[in-house]
Parts: C-alpha cells; structure tokens; sequence
C-alpha cells in the first residue's frame, strides 16, 4: 500500500454507513527498532493547514478557540479500528456521531436546520 496515495484525502466512512469527512493527515509512530509504523488517521483543519503551510496553525488554533464548535482541533482515528481502505472511501469501526467530526454537522442541525421553516422538530 502507497500510504499517501492510498489513504490521503479520502472519505472516511463510520460503521453506519455515514460519511464523517476526509483524511487530513497521517499519524507515524516512530519506533527505536524497526520501521516507522501507522499510529492513526487525522482529521481537522489544523491538521490540513499543517501540510499546506505551518504559519496557518497557529492562526487557525486562535480562530479555533474563539468561534469553534469543535471539541478538539485535531481527532485521531487508530489505525486498529480501520476495517477496510477502498478505491474511494476508508471504512472505519466508530459511530460518526460519537466523535468529534460530526461536532459542526450537529451545530448546524440544531442552531439553522431545525429553524428552517418545514424542517419538522
């Protein structure tokens, strides 16, 4: 497996069936005898904006601890409970709704669909 090319950016999808966002980074746990080896997957926007430049985390944590409705800036799925990498999705042993990459989509559930007009209870 070609780690980046492989696992990189694709979606990740919980044991529901539900899409819970994408691979930001890859987390290597280095190891005095051997190879490095796959600690976990990453997701979050600090994450992400440590590959494009290292200036933009420290700027995103300050915006973060400001107006985030994020538990944590960084979530970290172990490489233990990866069930399967596919052509276009990574299936993973947790309930999205459960971690904290589904913290923005249950904000938006609460404070803007449910007060659409016709959006029920």
């Amino acid at each position: 497996m070609e780690l980046v090319r492989d696992v990189l950016d694709k979606q990740l999808v919980d044991r529901e069936g539900m899409e819970m966002g994408r691979v930001d980074g890859i987390a290597l746990e280095i190891r005095d005898s051997g190879p490095p080896r796959v600690a976990g997957l990453e997701l979050g926007f600090e994450v992400l904006a440590a590959r494009v430049h290292p200036r933009l985390v420290g700027w995103l944590e300050r915006l973060r601890s400001r107006w985030s409705v994020r538990r944590v800036a960084r979530y970290r799925i172990p490489w233990s409970q990866i069930q399967e990498v596919q052509d276009h999705h990574i299936q993973v042993d947790v309930r999205a709704v459960d971690t904290p990459a589904y913290d923005w989509e249950l904000w938006l559930r609460r404070n803007v669909i449910r007060r659409l007009h016709g959006a029920g209870s």
